[in-house]
């Protein structure tokens, strides 16, 4: 494969490589939680909104343990979503049925035949029909998107050819599948930051404009997911907005669960406008608009895997509320069989219980 992010191995799988060269630099850790922490504070004693519906599930996080599920059998899934119904989620998103740049493959796949591939797909399949769970089935998975995409050389025949291989998944999979899921899910992702040369978007716009298309073109009664990012934009709003109506603006997309980032580091200042942007470039492209809020905290980047954790509970209740301020019609979860694990850590239990109790607070 023709890619230079750094793998290594966990169990008997590859993950994307922390910066084993790199230094987590305490400092600049500590002024991030500081700023974290005076963002809260100024919120002060705030109620707290919004409920979560929905999660993202996978085979395995590309760059993480977290908790596999390789070897699941139906009777495991259909345990993993009564553990999300216990606190009121009815719909799944599932990642990726096979990563490039991994070289796995989540089904038996006669076109992928050189990845390594396991058979997952098919009892989380089952036992989301079993257990009445709303999917959105995520296909081919690219995570060096841009490069692939060839912003290297603007060459739009790459972006076009990446297409391609996304719905030759997408068509392989339908005909194994037929039915079995709802929704699909684009499990390529697009981020703005002020920082990105503009020249990207329309690559991204080529790619998104063919796979959506073709996705309605094949099965019209499917659901389209979006989760793409914008971070930073304060003070670059309307640049941030223009940038995702030229990645999604040609595309069918039907509802955009953008991803807050305060996980990966994200100013919780800036959450306001970031999903500001969100909610004008659903409103532009008749999207509904959702938001992927975040339930982790990545405290280092570097060695062979990053560390990761579940997010402090007062960090997590400020990101619904403010989402449901904005006006999110649905709040969705990055994965929270690891981080609300009820048989999790200390701290994604701790999570869990204070989102039950905030739920339950709703009712009253």
């Amino acid at each position: 494969m023709s890619h230079s992010i750094p793998l290594s191995p966990i169990d008997d799988f590859i993950v994307v490589g922390g910066n084993p060269s790199g230094t987590t630099s305490a400092a600049e850790l500590s002024e991030w939680s500081r700023r974290t922490q005076a963002t809260l504070d100024q919120a002060g004693d705030f109620t707290p909104r919004g409920r979560l519906s929905g999660s993202f599930i996978y085979a395995h996080p590309p760059d993480y343990r977290g908790r596999p599920t390789l070897r699941y059998s139906v009777a495991d899934w259909r345990a993993l979503f009564r553990e999300f119904k216990e606190i009121g989620l009815d719909t799944v998103i599932w990642q990726a049925s096979a990563w490039m740049e991994l070289g796995e493959c989540y089904y038996p796949s006669r076109l992928l035949s050189g990845y390594r591939q396991w058979d997952v797909v098919e009892p989380m399949m089952q036992a989301a029909s079993d257990e009445e769970m709303f999917l959105f089935l995520g296909t081919f998975g690219v995570l060096s998107g841009e490069a692939t995409l060839g912003t290297d050389d603007r060459d739009l025949s790459r972006a076009i050819a990446a297409a391609e291989q996304e719905i030759a998944c997408y068509r392989e999979l339908l005909q194994l599948y037929p039915g079995g899921f709802q929704g699909y899910y684009l499990s390529s992702e697009a981020t703005y930051t002020p920082e990105r040369a503009p020249e990207i978007y329309p690559l991204y716009g080529t790619f998104f404009e063919r796979v959506t298309h073709t996705v309605k073109a094949l099965t019209p009664e499917v659901k389209i997911l979006a989760s793409p990012a914008v971070i930073h934009a304060t003070g670059h709003m309307r640049e941030a907005v223009e940038s995702q109506l030229t990645c999604f603006g040609r595309a069918a997309v039907d509802y955009f669960a953008p991803m807050d980032c305060m996980g990966q580091g994200e100013e919780l200042a800036f959450l306001e406008d970031d999903l500001t942007v969100w909610r004008d470039v659903s409103a532009a492209t008749g999207a509904e608009f959702w938001t992927n809020c975040e339930t982790f905290f990545i405290p280092d980047r570097d060695h062979a895997v990053m560390k990761i954790e579940p997010a402090d509970p007062r960090r997590f209740l400020y990101q619904m509320t403010v989402a449901d301020r904005v006006g999110a019609k649905k709040l969705v979860t990055w994965e929270a069989m690891h981080f609300l694990d009820p048989n999790g850590s200390p701290k994604a239990r701790a999570l869990r219980q204070a989102y039950l109790e905030h739920v339950a607070g709703l009712h009253q």
